[in-house]
């Protein structure tokens, strides 16, 4: 299958039912979905070294200052090779692109960020995802962690560590490829 026509992690998850925000009006959707990649793309640059402060917009200050705060508490030094990058799985035929995976304490941690005002319970299969395309592509992964940011320039840490999270998010896929096979 090519590489282009293969479904991303957040692709198979929305369409099984496990990220679901049909309830949140298109608008609000459409903003926070903006918000959350320029905070992505906020803490990305800063991670490359080549945020430019004096074009930031003061609405991402308090999530980079959280960021911030969460490296300098953990130590943590990215390599550019770990951070945002597309890995596909050519075992199981999907792609993704994880947020972060440096060794934090000894472990290597893939990181995944959240902007958003709740941490979802999907986060953790969406994590699971990113795990499985690291693994295959040489990167053993040791914890899985949600970072969420927040307007007060607080992180909070999520922990994931139900092995089950594998097992549902190979068993999404799998009915995300029967249905485009059957339906």
């Amino acid at each position: 299958m090519e590489k282009s026509n293969l479904p991303r992690v957040t692709e198979i998850l929305r369409a099984e039912g496990l990220i679901d925000f049909s309830k949140v009006p298109q608008d609000i959707m459409e903003r926070a979905q903006l918000f959350g990649t320029a905070v992505h793309s906020t803490t990305e640059l800063w991670d490359k070294g080549t945020l430019n402060l004096m074009k930031l917009d003061p609405l991402l200050i308090p999530y980079l200052e959280g960021w911030k705060k969460f490296i300098k508490d953990y130590g943590i030094s990215f390599k550019p090779d770990e951070i945002e990058r597309q890995l596909i799985s050519i075992k199981w035929g999907f792609k993704g692109t994880p947020d972060r995976w440096p060794i934090v304490q000894g472990k290597r941690t893939l990181i995944d960020l959240k902007s958003s005002t709740a941490m979802y319970p999907s986060t953790s299969i969406q994590t699971a995802a990113y795990q499985i395309l690291l693994e295959e592509n040489g990167i053993k992964v040791q914890q899985r962690w949600g970072i969420q940011l927040n307007d007060k320039g607080i992180y909070k840490i999520i922990p994931y560590t139900k092995l089950s999270d594998r097992t549902v998010f190979l068993s999404a896929l799998n009915l995300w490829k029967w249905k485009k096979e059957n339906l």
